[in-house]
């Protein structure tokens, strides 16, 4: 038992050690919506896709007590080509724009969105001891989307959770739970959209 509680010091110890060098493990992810998984799902009109950076730029920071190392998971990136992917997939055109468009469009016969995502929350989970166990992650994005007048027609928050099994690749441990979670999100929001036209 002695043994037992100096090697668990031992590990605390090297864990802050660790967290004070910096150093440091980024996680990129590929998240990837294909057109089979947005079957069904078709936004009969124009998406413009309000990416501004704090949403492009967002990234988590969080810490791998398994690892003994700092996590920064570059969920902005990954995110806004997402939804730039699955709106290309599920509408019929989709445009990035970095700050809010006017509305010039009201005239239009034809649906016309503006979709605003942010990251309202994320968080992972691992296990200490053995890397191919379960790996676990949950994001929340916060959808705003607005009418060719600039009129908001939606507001909700959607979460979703990951899970995926670990194995010898580190990065990809943490990454595969995140782009998982991504992908559920997407399906969900795209769904809700695409009922404003059926309302």
């Amino acid at each position: 038992m002695k043994k037992i509680i100096l090697f668990m010091s031992a590990v605390m110890v090297v864990a802050l050690a660790v967290g004070a060098t910096g150093c440091t493990m980024h996680i990129t992810m590929n998240p990837d919506v294909s057109a089979a998984g947005l079957a069904g799902k078709r936004i009969p009109g124009e998406i413009t896709l309000f990416a501004d950076s704090e949403f492009e730029n967002y990234h988590w920071y969080g810490f791998s007590d398994a690892e003994l190392s700092k996590l920064d998971y570059e969920l902005g990136f990954a995110s806004k080509n997402l939804f730039f992917e699955a709106f290309k997939i599920a509408s019929n055109g989709v445009t990035v724009v970095e700050s809010m468009p006017t509305y010039t469009d009201s005239g239009r016969n034809d649906l016309v969105l503006v979709v605003h995502p942010a990251i309202a929350g994320f968080n992972e989970k691992h296990s200490l001891w053995i890397r191919n166990a379960d790996y676990y992650a949950e994001i929340t994005y916060h959808v705003t989307v607005y009418d060719k007048a600039g009129k908001i027609v939606l507001e909700n928050d959607y979460s979703a959770r990951g899970v995926a099994m670990g194995g010898a690749n580190v990065s990809r441990n943490y990454a595969a739970p995140a782009e998982k979670a991504m992908e559920q999100a997407i399906v969900t929001i795209i769904d809700d959209i695409k009922k404003l036209r059926e309302q």
